[in-house]
């Protein structure tokens, strides 16, 4: 798997502008991760987006045509490193549902496929025990419809995190692997085992349909990566 990434920013007076764009190659798909945001002092935002194409090239040429647009509204290449040069907050956010649909979203599909992908993720976590212990206090009779598949992680992401996956719904285990595995910046989850696995031949990853057959697709693939890292933290 190879990657290719681009930083450019805006500096304003208050906070500066910045885009980070990824490739990533996957088996038949490469994707662009066109992350969108804020640097302040004390924090960054980040908006991020996946752009699907079915060749190397094409995505490189998508990449290209996207910076020079950036560069004529005043964007500037930087070092990737200058996002990484704000201080660590306690709750590290993963992903949200809203950056799905409220970014490159494809307009025939409900708002509801957004929260496919990291959905199948969440019903993992719930059936591995991996919930942190204020929402396995909070949510307690839904994580277990999950658990007995009659509720998928999908709808229990949208019913009970309103679409926010962080730090503080994971067990301690879950968050350092969620930080290597669900990284934005080398997102392996949704662009590389998502894509490859369930959205192989699909238009886009929210094409996926929200099912427990489909879960039970992903989920020895999750396991799998779960199993190889905790490996390498035991050498």
């Amino acid at each position: 798997m190879g990657k290719i990434e681009l930083v450019l920013i805006k500096p304003g007076k208050t906070f500066t502008n910045y885009r980070h764009l990824i490739i990533t190659e996957a088996t038949e798909v490469c994707i662009l991760n066109i992350i969108k945001g804020r640097l302040y002092p004390d924090k960054k935002t980040m908006n991020p987006t996946y752009e699907p194409y079915p060749t190397k090239q094409e995505t490189v040429d998508r990449l290209n045509e996207l910076a020079s647009e950036l560069r004529t509204k005043g964007f500037v290449e930087a070092q990737r490193e200058v996002l990484f040069q704000i201080p660590g907050k306690e709750i590290y956010v993963y992903d949200k549902a809203k950056w799905h649909y409220e970014g490159d979203f494809p307009k025939e599909l409900d708002i509801a496929q957004a929260y496919v992908p990291t959905g199948m993720f969440i019903t993992w976590l719930i059936k591995n025990d991996m919930i942190g212990k204020q929402s396995c206090k909070n949510d307690a009779s839904d994580i277990e419809l999950v658990k007995r598949n009659e509720m998928t992680g999908a709808q229990f992401y949208r019913k009970n995190w309103d679409g926010v996956l962080s730090s503080k719904e994971m067990s301690e285990e879950a968050d350092v692997f969620a930080r290597e595995y669900l990284d934005i910046h080398n997102d392996l989850y949704t662009a590389v085992d998502f894509t490859n696995t369930l959205a192989a031949g699909l238009p886009t990853v929210y094409h996926v349909q929200d099912s427990n057959e489909n879960y039970h697709i992903i989920e020895p693939i999750i396991t799998e990566r779960y199993w190889e890292w905790k490996s390498r933290q035991r050498l």
